[in-house]
């Protein structure tokens, strides 16, 4: 008998050891450079998920995430339990319910709003499931199985287009990752087919949500981790391919001056310097040399769940191979691409067409002083007298915060350096309801506070707050980048020409603007249209800044207005660009000179095709 309590200690030890190999296929290597907490900053993470009106789901998952995944998690268990108790109360658990399984973003919510909430939770969770589980009580880890159990019906129930990248991206890694963790070949089945239906889209349309400094972040996050965590070696080889094609278009389009993607982009929350999300992943892979923090919060153990490096020529092609002309596809449409025209202190870019409320249809980098935080020469049109996306209005299902523009017709025409555009409002499409009080119509170019601005023969006053610009026509000057920006057409709302102004606003934004009024009232009828022709130059001294004013001023061109057609003609360097749009349905009648090159698919870096390879 004195044996019997050793051999059932034997006995547990085998059991244990047996479950603990069976499911041992279910979890990798986690992450091993995760640093201790700070106390400071551990006591403040718990406190921003103590429920209140803006606790979102999203954020407590995140923080049982770190405080699983970080040293002294045994300590936390009583909190973390209690976090996963808040987040359960937050899911949709009615069979009947549209939004069964889903959350709700916000604690203040009623029901789920976002329906995005279910990918960003379980993209989360099913890392703690894979990597984590043994470190969780028995309560947390019957609460993640049920958050995840029915995680899977949310995400059945949301339907996702796969020109809605980051999300479907997001949802591809969630089925094949519950499909390993839950042992349900199902769910892996119909990954690796969303999988293989994004491949075969992008390989044909390029990413929909192209150069988005947000977006492209949380792309590089799912299929990040598709490489690191699936066991699947199909799976794996097919989300590397996709990971180097990503990062592929992040360097042709990177502009190294001020460390950030160039060109237009689309699903942009930065008006003025075009920086988001994929910051993060850009410091990982040590392209930011200027700015080596990192986001305090974002959570360290996702961030490092989600790592990978990309190729170190990449990077040297992107800092090396100047000047290049860059375009890429972005949708279905024949006017749905991007390009851009870098060199050493400028890139212009513009989109065929706009994409939406959130896009920067035509920008302009300048090298300056401020680096990264150099202003950027960014066109919308505005209908809330917020010409620096500075004032955010509750938008979607769940009020996200945003600072929207106006969606309106915008086409567009680039050879080189020159950029030919039109945009006018109303557009195609109605506006979304959140977005339809409207105080005003506006045209806004911003521009960098330092940039001389000049007529054709002098320097504007650079005191006054506000001043017409000579002939409609001004030229940019920083350092030896000169840019030229003649508005061809600008017109009220009653058709009448006006004139574009230039307008600082004090020094709050570190820019100022280039401004053209369609209405100064809510417009009720009547369009508003705007067309610009753009050129940019570099390694100017004083006499090369004249001779390029004088010859851009030289330059033909012709804008033509009738009815609902718009005619537009410019002489280019290489080329005549002519742009015949109908504005009342955002049919291109005619196009002349714009680079062959926008229509090759997916992706074009000085006249050299990139595709996405898989294994």
């Amino acid at each position: 008998m004195k044996y019997f309590p050793v051999l059932v200690s034997c006995l547990l030890f085998i059991l244990v050891t047996h479950v603990w190999s069976q499911d041992s296929n279910l979890t990798t290597t986690p992450p091993a450079n995760i640093p201790v907490l700070e106390p400071a900053a551990e006591a403040s993470a718990w406190k921003k998920i103590e429920p209140r009106p803006t606790l979102g789901c999203r954020d407590i998952m995140s923080t049982i995430l770190d405080a699983t995944g970080a040293p002294g998690y045994q300590y936390r268990s009583a909190k973390i339990e209690k976090a996963f108790e808040n987040l359960e109360s937050m899911q949709d658990r009615d069979p009947a319910s549209r939004t069964y399984g889903n959350f709700r973003w916000y604690w203040r919510e009623s029901k789920p709003g976002d329906l995005n909430a279910v990918e960003f939770v379980t993209q989360q969770g099913v890392i703690l499931k894979l990597l984590y589980a043994d470190r969780l009580s028995s309560k947390a880890s019957e609460s993640l199985d049920r958050i995840l159990k029915y995680a899977v019906e949310g995400i059945h129930r949301q339907g996702v287009n796969v020109d809605y990248t980051n999300i479907y991206l997001m949802k591809t890694w969630n089925l094949l990752a519950l499909g390993q963790a839950l042992k349900r070949p199902e769910l892996s089945s119909e990954g690796a087919k969303m999988m293989d239906t994004w491949i075969t889209f992008s390989r044909k349309n390029g990413i929909t949500e192209f150069l988005s400094p947000t977006y492209l972040g949380t792309d590089l996050d799912s299929l990040g981790l598709m490489v690191n965590y699936l066991t699947d070696p199909q799976a794996k080889g097919k989300a590397e391919g996709a990971l180097r094609f990503v990062w592929d278009n992040i360097a042709a389009n990177w502009f190294e001056p001020a460390q950030r993607l160039g060109g237009s982009h689309g699903r942009d929350y930065d008006y003025l310097t075009g920086h988001g999300y994929l910051d993060q992943h850009l410091r990982d892979a040590g392209w930011l040399t200027s700015d080596s923090r990192k986001n305090p919060a974002q959570p360290r153990v996702f961030d490092e769940a989600c790592r990978w490096s990309p190729p170190p020529e990449l990077h040297q092609m992107a800092l090396t191979e100047i000047p290049r002309f860059v375009s890429q596809r972005c949708g279905t449409n024949d006017f749905d691409w991007a390009s851009q025209q870098i060199g050493h202190h400028v890139s212009i870019g513009v989109v065929g067409a706009g994409k939406g409320v959130e896009d920067k249809p035509f920008r302009v980098n300048i090298a300056g002083p401020a680096g990264p935080k150099t202003v950027i020469a960014n066109f919308f049109m505005d209908g809330r007298n917020d010409p620096y996306g500075s004032k955010t209005i509750p938008t979607g299902a769940s009020g996200h915060m945003k600072a929207h523009h106006l969606d309106p017709l915008f086409r567009a025409l680039q050879s080189g350096s020159d950029v030919l555009f039109c945009s006018s409002y109303p557009g195609v499409k109605p506006p979304p309801k959140d977005e339809s009080n409207y105080s005003c119509l506006n045209s806004h170019l911003d521009i960098p506070e330092e940039a001389e601005v000049w007529s054709v023969d002098h320097l504007l006053d650079q005191k006054l707050t506000t001043q017409p610009i000579p002939g409609n026509i001004c030229f940019l000057r920083m350092g030896d980048v000169a840019v030229g920006i003649r508005f061809l057409l600008a017109e009220d709302t009653f058709g009448k020409p006006v004139t574009a102004q230039l307008i600082s606003d004090g020094h709050q934004f570190n820019a100022k603007r280039l401004s053209v009024t369609h209405s100064a009232v809510p417009p009720e009828n009547g369009r508003g249209t705007v067309a610009l022709f753009v050129r940019t130059e570099e390694g100017l001294d004083n006499a090369g800044f004249s001779n390029f004013r004088r010859k851009f001023a030289a330059a033909k061109t012709s804008a033509d207005h009738q009815d609902s057609v718009i005619r537009l003609k410019a002489d280019g360097i290489k080329t005549h660009l002519i742009l015949e749009v109908d504005l009342s349905t955002g049919k291109i009648l005619h196009s002349e000179g714009c680079d062959p090159s926008v229509q090759i698919p997916p992706l074009i870096i000085n006249g050299k095709k990139v595709d996405l390879s898989t294994p």
